[in-house]
């Protein structure tokens, strides 16, 4: 479906390696300004520079930011696209890629709250009407399996075979394909859940990361709703946390503003539709909720000033459900969109996306006490799973927590 590798495992020194390797303080002071003018300003001076620095260190573009309890604050800079003059603008809305999970994750534990599609519904329950299509190795997976990667499904990350192998079943097929999203959604899962688990894995209980489990998870809600997951997603998430945003086809328009870069170090080159994307681009939209979002650095940030909230005990709009799990979940582990870890100082919430084009990178402190994150229309992985862009995102992230002494 793809050519391009989307959120495949990055084996590269992570985030928190680099934040402890920058030698950060050993005490946590306020990191972003409340009310105060002078606090602002002096959130924003690091944010400005190290933008900066990562554009000059290569990043097409970027939108740096920082939040707390109090406020947020963010900053952009770098070009558009390669060869044009119109600089990045706040306005503009980044693919944000696989850290579009954690929010597909809280609609859906939303919606089960209000008497949705159970977290503990079966794929055959999902699926009446086919369940006998459903191979007998994944009849025990649930819908909360999908989204916490234990399904035992392919990764559909664009390297490996499963992408040619779906594109050769739909041509193949002498019927009448689907016109709408989500019929597309339902044939997709139909046709998935046939096939094998991943060998080796065993469904439900191993961790084996899939994008393709997160559309099946939309198929469900479809299914047991009659509506598009999008239209949910706007009505229990989008709408209760005054989200902006929009859903961002990878494959890129005439009409975008802020274009996708991917590339070697030196070496980036503007991503643009081939025939091959245009030609599948249907099958390629409903991955959506697995990595298609699309906003701003300022409505980034306001997504993460929920969850800083909602882990110091304020009650906002997040389900309690996902915010419970996210406050208990054993490091090393991964739940609702988020991978947990630990540092000698600091308990710690990351995730990394990366669409064609585009990469972004987070952090949140489970005591809740900050969130920081990068985005950039720079994207690069190598074969060996490492990638330039990450670390000049983390470098800029470390050294601007550095320089607000928050100690991990």
């Amino acid at each position: 479906m793809s050519k391009h590798p989307i959120d495949s495992t990055l084996s590269r020194r992570s985030v928190l390696q680099l934040f402890l390797s920058a030698g950060l303080g050993l005490s946590l002071a306020a990191c972003g300004g409340g009310s105060d003018e002078p606090e602002q300003d002096q959130a924003a001076a690091p944010l400005r520079t190290q933008a900066d620095a990562a554009v000059d260190s290569g990043l097409v573009g970027v939108a740096l930011g920082q939040v707390t309890d109090k406020s947020f604050t963010v900053a952009v800079a770098g070009k558009r696209r390669l060869g044009e003059g119109a600089p990045v603008a706040p306005q503009d809305r980044f693919a944000i890629g696989s850290n579009t999970k954690a929010m597909t994750c809280a609609a859906i534990v939303a919606l089960a709250d209000l008497g949705g599609p159970a977290l503990s519904l079966t794929l055959p329950q999902a699926f009446t009407e086919w369940a006998g299509d459903i191979h007998p190795d994944l009849a025990q997976v649930t819908l909360a399996d999908l989204l916490h990667h234990r399904g035992g499904l392919p990764a559909f990350n664009g390297s490996g075979p499963e992408e040619d192998a779906f594109i050769a079943a739909v041509q193949a097929d002498p019927r009448p394909l689907p016109e709408t999203m989500e019929g597309r959604r339902a044939y997709f899962a139909r046709w998935l859940l046939a096939q094998p688990p991943v060998e080796g894995i065993v469904p439900g209980r191993d961790f084996h990361y899939s994008n393709a489990g997160y559309v099946l998870a939309a198929a469900i809600v479809e299914a047991h709703t009659g509506k598009a997951f999008e239209t949910l997603f706007d009505e229990v998430l989008a709408q209760p946390l005054a989200l902006q945003g929009a859903w961002r086809s990878p494959v890129p328009s005439p009409t975008d503003l802020l274009w996708g870069h991917e590339g070697a170090a030196g070496a980036l080159a503007v991503v643009e539709a081939t025939e091959e994307d245009i030609a599948t681009k249907d099958w390629l939209d409903i991955m959506a909720p697995d990595g298609h979002w699309a906003c701003t650095g300022a409505a980034y940030a306001q997504w993460l000033r929920w969850h800083v909230l909602a882990l110091r005990g304020q009650l906002t709009p997040l389900p309690q459900t996902y915010v419970n799990d996210l406050r208990t979940v054993s490091d090393g582990h991964y739940t609702w969109g988020w991978e947990a870890t630990a540092t000698p100082g600091r308990k710690l919430l990351t995730h990394t996306g990366h669409v064609p084009g585009f990469m972004a990178e987070v952090v949140v402190d489970r005591a809740g006490e900050f969130a920081a994150f990068g985005l950039s229309n720079t994207g690069y992985v190598a074969e060996d799973g490492t990638s330039w862009v990450l670390k000049r995102i983390d470098q800029a992230m470390a050294e601007v927590l550095k320089r607000q002494s928050i100690a991990l």
